[in-house]
């Protein structure tokens, strides 16, 4: 499976003070208006062993436009600054099978992953112009 090339993704975390990490997928910098979205995982939140665990930080793919791409990054955020001396957080990769099963588990389609992203597409077609 070829990965996704978006021209721009949104990065969105539940993570506090969380730094951002580099987009992926080729994107050079994160954008406010893509339609795109990069999901930050929270690693102080939950055991992101669990796919449930990573489901439920993740949009339902019914609530987007038909055709969303959604990409699920593989290394949870860390707390930034002072906070990161006292919240434990989890700094391992997430497994890709619990990215992928999350993903299928909101309601995403043609699920794939590949060097450390995981992404789905909400269903339906796109929107013609």
């Amino acid at each position: 499976m070829i990965a996704p090339r978006p021209a721009a993704l949104r990065l969105s975390t539940r993570a506090r003070d969380a730094r951002a990490p580099a987009p992926p997928l080729g994107v050079s910098a994160w954008s406010d208006e893509a339609d795109a979205v990069a999901v930050l995982l929270d690693g102080a939140e939950a055991d992101l062993d669990d796919a449930s665990a990573v489901a439920d930080q993740l949009p339902a793919a019914s609530t987007l436009p038909p055709r969303t791409l959604v990409v699920v990054l593989g290394t949870p955020a860390r707390a930034g600054g002072v906070l990161r001396r006292w919240l434990p957080a989890r700094t391992a990769p997430v497994p890709r099978s619990a990215r992928c099963t999350a993903l299928l588990a909101r309601g995403y389609v043609d699920v794939g992953a590949e060097a450390g992203v995981a992404w789905g597409w909400s269903p339906g077609s796109p929107p013609s112009t």
